[in-house]
């Protein structure tokens, strides 16, 4: 009798109160997903922001464009198929934070977020060769550049901006064709400031982006010995750690490592004479950094179930030889003692690190 009670129960008539407590031992996103589901009493229990921040997903990369997105939580150890006709016959480049970036062979470029389907278009540059795309990173800004129609001197670079998740901004630098490569720098956009690093002579010139003036230039790091040296910026990126600006530099060390990934970390500080410049560091605090093989993004590891503080989370991909397949890895490296630590991954060929939010 008791049994057939319990089932003729209606537990939509659960006190708000109970299921607002029920809600927050679901720590996983599915299981939330799934409590909110149940009906409207549940789902109006609780918002998208009682959600608790995810460690992040690994995407696994994709050769037909019309599967589904494949994601793998390591905490949980379980893989998630996540279908969403926006990204249906589109090539999934990279993914950074909450976002996956799209490239349809037209050309057309987007991020998205898949459990959303929250997408936002990359502005399309006319121009006579293939853009280049850097980015995007935790801070979005996409950097593309035009060659002029031939006989000309002069190309350009078109720097886009992101101000917020809908506005673009978009910057022309002029450039001497003739005494510049176009690898000779690299442009990274974090907090309204845009970072251009000189990879020859490691100078890095920051411009304010809203009044297009130059706010300061910065030495190059200790050691830097010019282009194709240990420090190759052309495997860095920048990222802002609560309220740091950390520059991370990825290079080749095989006494180190099978793989030969080893990271470097310099932070920007300001003396007393108010001089800005690079100083290198082994301790970034509570954060941790996901990093993929072109850019990654900082947390807050105390935000996050199951993040280590002060360590580098690695998605690899090692060439062996011409003959020979890539290898894959994910590794956590602690960022003080070097030491590393091979973390579980069911993908042959993971792409990328993803922060799931709804």
């Amino acid at each position: 009798m008791e049994a057939k009670e319990a089932l003729e129960r209606d537990w939509s008539s659960l006190f708000p109160e109970v299921l607002n407590l029920i809600a927050k031992t679901l720590i996983e996103i599915i299981d939330f997903v799934h409590f909110r589901a149940v009906c409207m009493a549940w789902r109006s229990s609780t918002t998208i922001a009682d959600l608790p921040p995810q460690f992040p997903w690994i995407l696994e990369e994709r050769h037909r464009y019309e599967d589904d997105l494949r994601f793998y939580s390591i905490p949980f150890g379980k893989i998630y198929n996540i279908h969403t006709a926006k990204s249906l016959g589109k090539m999934s480049t990279r993914s950074s934070d909450k976002y996956i970036q799209l490239f349809h062979i037209t050309g057309q470029r987007s991020l998205l977020n898949p459990l959303n389907d929250h997408e936002i278009p990359i502005p399309a540059y006319d121009c006579h060769n293939y853009p280049r795309v850097k980015g995007p990173w935790q801070n979005f800004g996409v950097h593309m550049v035009c060659y002029g129609p031939p006989g000309y001197q002069k190309y350009s670079e078109s720097v886009y901006c992101q101000f917020d998740q809908e506005k673009w901004c978009e910057l022309i630098l002029g450039l001497d064709y003739a005494n510049c490569d176009l690898g000779d720098c690299n442009l990274f956009y974090l907090n309204g400031m845009l970072f251009n690093v000189d990879s020859d002579t490691g100078v890095t010139k920051v411009t304010d982006v809203a009044t297009n003036t130059l706010a300061y230039v910065i030495p190059p790091v200790e050691g830097y010995l010019g282009k194709n040296a240990k420090y190759d910026t052309s495997a860095e990126c920048i990222m802002d750690a609560s309220g740091d600006i950390l520059r991370v530099f990825r290079y080749y060390d095989f006494a180190v490592d099978w793989s030969g990934y080893c990271f470097d970390i310099h932070r920007l500080d300001v003396n007393e004479s108010g001089s800005v410049f690079w100083v290198k560091v082994d301790n970034i605090g509570n954060h941790a950094l996901f990093l993929n093989m072109d850019g990654g993004f900082v947390l807050r590891a105390y935000d996050f179930v199951g993040v280590k503080r002060n360590c580098i989370y690695f998605s690899m991909k090692m060439f062996m030889g011409i003959e020979e397949a890539p290898l894959y890895r994910v590794e956590r490296i602690d960022i003080e003692t070097g030491a590393r630590e091979q973390l579980p991954c069911p993908f042959k060929e993971p792409q990328g690190w993803f922060v799931p939010v709804l």
